[in-house]
């Protein structure tokens, strides 16, 4: 096999996509969401004719037609559903389990739909994975993960895949996925493996602090108990306290003294705590008198700081949280796509995919940010990016000479399939 390489080029600009989205969105706004079977098209066109293999980009040649009719089947299922949910749960419980029994065809119709309506170099694709493989594989294969505890999702991943791969063709030439199990588990592995080491980390270092500050704090209650202690010595030689909350007694000294003296002198402790305790009481009272805000009760002088504290906190914690969902999201997908295409050949043509978990942690956080910032605008900006990443970070190798491959015909499908899958949200990428 030759060792030449050759580029995945993606050439969309987010200023020219933006005119193609802003047009989709009004006009499916508009028709009340007809008009998303020719944006979709359009969407799909402009995607695939600017990402090019040696100087050539793929085609798009689905029926808008044909998208609208399998939507419009879906919604009136999905409207079906909510009905009788609402006035039979068994009917709709009824329905449910038929449409799991239905998924596995969903799938294998919308693979076969979107394949045969992709070509490169005027020679289409084309999928042929049968619903039995289909049903083993979204149906039954899923279920395991439930009964390990999650355990096996590594194994589950991989089928997905392999399935998703292996039953691809472009002409007579199919695509071949050789991933092993193990390797996906190695992926997951070393995620839970940095995981719980950074959570180590975490929890030993919090542990640290408030050992810490409690060590200080005893410190320092120690040292400004010892430092207010008053005592003058009376006719009798023994200690009098002035401030009993905070004083230590001596124990040579109270050693020292007689059973009379010890006795006075605790009684004399007894006398001022009471005192402070009358003190404390009345001030509380006073300043529940005082203040009907709770937030003072507890912060003091505080309080007027503690409204713009909280919602700072809920925000910083939002976008921590936000942050380790999207590195985790980052990792598991540059993981995952390298660790396939890398391991997938088409004959003589094999592939090299070398993302990387920081660049895509960086893309989601920035485009999400740009995203919600604009109120969705960006969001044509956010898809070339990712587009273009992608494309980059793909490489064929080997004799891409297109006239070895042999293309034949297959009759067009329905693309109920697809949209139905579209409608109830079934995902039919994988890598």
């Amino acid at each position: 096999m030759s060792n030449s390489q050759t580029p995945v080029v993606f050439t969309g600009k987010a200023g020219e996509y933006f005119g193609i989205w802003i047009v989709n969105l009004l006009l499916s706004i508009v028709t009340l969401g007809i008009y998303s079977a020719w944006a979709k098209v359009r969407r799909k066109k402009y995607f695939y004719n600017n990402t090019l293999i040696d100087g050539v980009g793929f085609d798009y040649h689905a029926s808008p037609i044909a998208i609208l009719k399998g939507r419009i089947i879906a919604v009136v299922l999905f409207v079906l559903y909510q009905v009788l949910a609402q006035f039979s749960p068994i009917a709709g419980a009824i329905l449910l389990i038929l449409f799991l029994a239905a998924l596995p065809w969903i799938v294998v119709r919308g693979m076969t739909f979107n394949a045969r309506n992709s070509s490169h170099r005027g020679l289409r694709f084309d999928f042929d994975g049968t619903y039995g493989q289909a049903a083993l594989t979204f149906v039954v294969y899923p279920i395991s993960i439930f009964l390990t505890l999650g355990l096996a999702l590594p194994f589950v991943m991989q089928r997905l895949n392999k399935f998703a791969f292996d039953h691809h063709k472009f002409g007579l030439s199919r695509f071949q996925m050789n991933a092993l199990v193990k390797d996906f588990y190695m992926v997951y592995l070393k995620l839970l493996g940095t995981l719980f080491a950074i959570g180590l980390v975490l929890s030993l270092a919090i542990s640290s602090m408030v050992g810490s500050h409690k060590a200080d704090k005893v410190t320092s209650h120690q040292q400004g108990y010892a430092n207010t202690v008053i005592a003058t010595a009376d006719a009798g030689g023994f200690m009098k306290v002035t401030n009993a909350d905070q004083a230590y007694a001596e124990e040579d000294y109270l050693k020292d003294l007689s059973p009379e003296e010890r006795a006075e002198f605790e009684a004399q402790m007894r006398e001022y705590e009471a005192q402070m305790q009358q003190e404390d009481t009345a001030a509380t009272a006073s300043e529940d008198i005082q203040s009907t805000n709770p937030m003072e009760k507890v912060f003091g002088p505080y309080a007027s700081m503690m409204g713009p504290m909280i919602y700072l906190v809920f925000l910083a914690g939002l976008l921590f949280y936000a942050v380790i969902i999207f590195v985790i999201s980052a990792y598991v997908k540059s993981r995952i796509s390298n660790l396939v295409w890398n391991n997938t050949n088409l004959e003589h043509v094999s592939f090299i995919s070398n993302q990387r978990m920081r660049d895509l942690a960086w893309l989601y956080l920035s485009n999400a940010f740009l995203v919600i910032l604009t109120f969705g605008l960006a969001t044509p900006w956010a898809q070339i990016r990712m587009a273009r990443y992608r494309a980059e970070h793909l490489v064929l190798t080997g004799e891409a000479d297109w006239d070895k491959f042999v293309g034949e015909k297959k009759e067009s499908t329905r693309a109920m399939g697809e949209e139905i899958a579209e409608m109830f949200d079934v995902d039919l990428s994988f890598g």
